[in-house]
């Protein structure tokens, strides 16, 4: 019996050793050790805060890359990020389809860091409702 316990013993400082062993980073000659990743709270605190604006579009450089919306405050530039979601009541549309939205009620939400507005986000008024067609006057009772 007591050599039964005795491996047994052994078996269990074994694993703890090889668990031990496998739980440090490995920090052979010239490699770093990986840094732990950093909290969620650190990296929101990072960006800046997200703004908004409304205003009317007034003009989108070639490959929609760039907006300028007027506002009561003044003309604000937008560099309009690549993942930019742009809707138009509902729908959803192309960046490219903003140039031929110039003149129109638009919202956009933008974070600024190092003195330039990235738009994240532009809502384009919904589209005018077509006009209802007008129903006929009675018509005569026969």
């Amino acid at each position: 019996m007591r050599p039964i316990l005795i491996f047994i013993a052994a078996l269990i400082v074994a694993s703890v050793v090889v668990a031990m062993h496998t739980a440090r980073p490995a920090t052979a000659a010239g490699t770093p050790a990986v840094a732990p990743p950093k909290p969620i709270a650190s990296v929101i605190e990072q960006q800046p805060p997200e703004k908004s604006v409304v205003g009317t579009l007034e003009s989108v450089s070639a490959g929609a890359a760039q907006i300028v919306v007027s506002t009561s405050g003044g003309k604000q530039t937008f560099a309009v990020e690549s993942g930019a979601v742009v809707r138009q009541g509902s729908r959803t549309i192309k960046a490219s389809d903003l140039q031929s939205h110039k003149g129109e009620r638009v919202k956009v939400r933008y974070r600024e860091s190092g003195g330039v507005k990235h738009a994240a986000w532009i809502v384009l008024a919904a589209p005018a409702a077509p006009p209802k067609k007008a129903k006929p006057s009675g018509a005569p009772n026969a």
